[in-house]
C-alpha cells in the first residue's frame, strides 16, 4: 500500500514538473521569438518533460533505496529534496489554473451570452481537410475542429454614448490561412458572420501561415462590409511571413489598418477611437488622441476601442482607460482537458485570459478562441466567430 502511495506521488511530482516547463512554453511563445528558434526551444522542453519521470520514478522510486521498494523520502540524497519541492508547486499551480478554469463566470458587463454551433463538414457536404501542414491533425477522432461556436454576447459598458446602445461588432480572430483547411472553409464562415450585419467588423490578427494562400482574401475577408467599416491588425504568424505584403493586400480590399495610428469614426454625434497593437512582434502601442483647448485639436473621444492579437496588453489598456479590448492569439488553449481545462496558451499570463470576457474596472476584454491555427486540432475547445452587441448601462438609462 505504502509503495502505491510514493507512487502516485512520483506521479503527482512528474505531472508538476511538467507543468513548470508548460510555464516556459507559454511565456516564450508570447516574445517576439523567430518561428525557428521558438520550435528548437520547444522540442528541448517537450524532451525534458518526457525524460524527467522516467529518471524520477528510477533514481527516486527502484534505486536504492527506492521509496517504491520499501525505502523512504529522508533516505533521498540532499539534492534531489529542492527538486521535488519545485516540482510540488508546480502541481499547485496546475490545480490553482484548473480551479480558475473550473470557477470562471464572465463578469458582470457581460448581460447576455449565445451559441449557435455550426457543423461545417454537414453544412458544405464535402471534405474540408486540404494538403497543408500537420494536416493529419485534422481528421483525428474527437476532432472538433470544424464545429465553430458563432457566440453572440452583449456587454453593458459605463461610457458607451446612448446614441450607440445597440451598437454591434463582429469579432474574427486567427484564420491562419494554411491550404490545411480548404479555402471553402473560410468562404462559408466569412460568409455566415456577413449574413448577421454588423456596424463594424474587427479582424484581431494571425490571417496567413502560408504565403501561396494570400489570394484567399478574395472570396473571405474581401467581400465583407459594415456600415462602420472593416478595420485588422496582423498577428505574430503574420510577423513570421511577408507581413508587408500582408497588410497592403487588405488595405487595397478595403479594410482599415489600425497598426500605424488610431481611427477616429464619428457616429450619431460621438466619436469612437479605435486604435490596434501588434507588440511585441512589430510597432509600437497606440498614443490615444487626447482633446485640448483650442482650434483645430482633435475631438475628445467617447468610446476607446482598442485591437491587441494578444491579451496580454489588457492591463496597459486598463492603464491608458480603454472601454473594450478586443484580442485572439490563444486559440483558448485549442485543447482542454476535464476539469484542468487549457494547458497551452502563448501568453505571459499563462491560461488566464485563454479565451473567454474579462473586466477590470470600467474595461472590458473580450479574447476570441480564432477560427483556425498552424496545428488544426481542437479538443473540448471550439473555434469560435463572435458577434457583440453593445448596452448603455443602467445608470445612463435612469438618467
Amino acid at each position: 500500500m505504502e509503495a502505491i502511495a510514493n507512487g502516485l506521488i512520483l506521479l503527482i511530482l512528474s505531472i508538476g514538473h511538467a507543468e513548470l516547463w508548460v510555464m516556459v512554453i507559454n511565456r516564450t511563445h508570447a516574445l517576439p521569438i523567430p518561428d525557428a528558434r521558438l520550435k528548437k526551444l520547444r522540442h528541448v522542453l517537450e524532451l525534458f518533460i518526457v525524460l524527467f519521470p522516467i529518471v524520477l520514478f528510477l533514481s527516486v522510486g527502484l534505486y536504492t533505496p527506492g521509496v517504491l521498494l520499501g525505502g523512504t523520502w529522508s533516505q533521498l540524497p540532499f539534492w534531489w529534496k529542492p527538486v521535488l519541492l519545485v516540482c510540488a508547486l508546480g502541481f499547485l499551480g496546475l490545480l490553482y489554473s484548473g480551479f480558475r478554469h473550473l470557477f470562471y463566470k464572465p463578469p458582470r458587463l457581460q448581460i447576455e451570452y449565445q451559441s449557435e454551433l455550426i457543423h461545417m463538414r454537414q453544412r458544405l457536404n464535402q471534405d474540408l481537410i486540404g494538403e497543408g501542414p500537420y494536416h493529419y491533425l485534422a481528421g483525428l477522432p474527437l476532432n472538433e475542429i470544424f464545429s465553430v461556436d458563432f457566440t453572440r454576447k452583449t456587454f453593458q459598458l459605463p461610457r458607451l454614448p446612448e446614441n450607440w446602445d445597440g451598437l454591434t461588432i463582429l469579432h474574427l480572430s486567427d484564420l491562419h490561412f494554411s491550404g490545411t483547411l480548404k479555402r471553402e472553409y473560410f468562404v462559408e464562415l466569412c460568409r455566415i458572420a456577413q449574413e448577421t450585419k454588423p456596424d463594424l467588423i474587427v479582424f484581431a490578427g494571425d490571417l496567413i501561415d502560408e504565403m501561396k494562400c494570400l489570394d484567399w482574401l478574395d472570396d473571405t475577408l474581401g467581400p465583407m462590409q459594415a456600415p462602420l467599416g472593416c478595420y485588422f491588425i496582423l498577428g505574430n504568424h503574420d510577423w513570421h511571413q511577408e507581413s508587408l505584403q500582408i497588410r497592403e493586400t487588405l488595405v487595397e480590399t478595403g479594410w482599415i489598418d489600425l497598426s500605424t495610428k488610431p481611427f477616429l469614426l464619428q457616429h450619431a454625434g460621438h466619436t469612437l477611437q479605435l486604435a490596434g497593437t501588434e507588440v511585441p512582434w512589430m510597432g509600437e502601442h497606440p498614443e490615444i488622441k487626447r482633446s485640448t483647448i483650442g482650434e483645430g485639436t482633435e475631438p475628445e473621444s467617447d468610446f476607446l476601442l482598442l485591437v491587441s492579437h494578444t491579451p496580454d496588453h489588457f492591463h496597459w489598456a486598463v492603464r491608458q482607460g480603454y472601454d473594450l479590448v478586443l484580442s485572439g492569439h490563444t486559440h483558448g488553449g485549442q485543447v482542454r482537458f476535464p476539469l484542468i481545462g487549457p494547458v497551452f496558451a502563448p501568453s505571459l499570463h499563462g491560461t488566464r485570459y485563454a479565451s473567454g470576457t474579462f473586466a477590470r474596472g470600467s474595461t472590458v476584454l473580450h479574447v476570441s478562441r480564432g477560427v483556425s491555427g498552424i496545428h488544426p486540432l481542437r479538443w473540448l475547445c471550439r473555434p469560435e466567430i463572435s458577434l457583440l452587441t453593445l448596452r448603455v448601462s443602467d445608470k445612463k438609462k435612469s438618467d
